[in-house]
């Protein structure tokens, strides 16, 4: 990348570490549903998007329960433990390096906006960022037209941006913009499942700097 071109992070399991308290959520979620707790082995394999389908795949029954709740009672219990989270190994200083040769960064997330700005803002990383850019709901879905909504607002041309992200969404929603793509396995779902995409995948951001080219 080369000055005056954009990155695209991705939030959870990309730049924050939450892997683990997103499992303590729904473990939970389970607990209180008299239901087996999942392994992390398990999360890893099963996490999908949308949200929803997942959630189906570890029993809850939508025939019986609403979405809408189910997803605010998730958010309750994010809310209460996320400060257990930290940043991933390497965040930081990628950050500043792409800061400091003039590639633009954004944040972009299916987190609710008001959450997400305060996450990225108790990190002290919110002046890297040009935008943080969340959505208005809680539940986890409309990524991809949040990206296409934040590109047309602020005419940049998708061959010159980047996402960074940790799911197989990521790279569904970077190819749908045009836009250049790089998967990290250190999130919510593992290595063999993001190399299916064939796309680029890293096992953690240290492997991130080439992308920063000298002009």
């Amino acid at each position: 990348m080369k000055r005056g071109e954009t990155i695209i992070w991705d939030w959870n399991g990309t730049l924050l570490d939450d892997v683990d308290i997103c499992i303590e959520c729904i473990n939970r979620m389970l607990d209180v549903r008299g239901r087996n707790r999942i392994t992390k082995e398990a999360y890893l394999k099963l996490f999908r998007f949308p949200v929803i389908d997942f959630y189906t795949d570890l029993g809850f029954d939508f025939t019986t329960e609403n979405f809408d709740v189910l997803s605010n009672e998730y958010i309750t219990h994010y809310t209460g433990i996320e400060s257990q989270s930290s940043l991933q190994d390497g965040a930081l200083n990628l950050l500043k390096n792409f800061h400091t040769n003039h590639i633009y960064q954004i944040v972009l997330s299916a987190m609710e906006q008001r959450i997400l700005t305060r996450s990225v803002k108790k990190h002290n990383i919110h002046h890297y960022f040009r935008e943080i850019v969340g959505t208005r709901n809680f539940y986890g879905h409309g990524k991809l037209e949040l990206a296409q909504q934040y590109i047309k607002r602020s005419s940049l041309s998708p061959c010159k941006i980047t996402m960074l992200g940790d799911t197989i969404h990521d790279h569904e929603v970077a190819k749908a913009l045009g836009c250049h793509c790089v998967l990290i396995s250190c999130g919510h779902q593992p290595y063999e499942k993001l190399k299916q995409t064939g796309g680029r995948v890293e096992k953690n951001l240290a492997a991130l700097f080439d992308l920063i080219t000298i002009s």
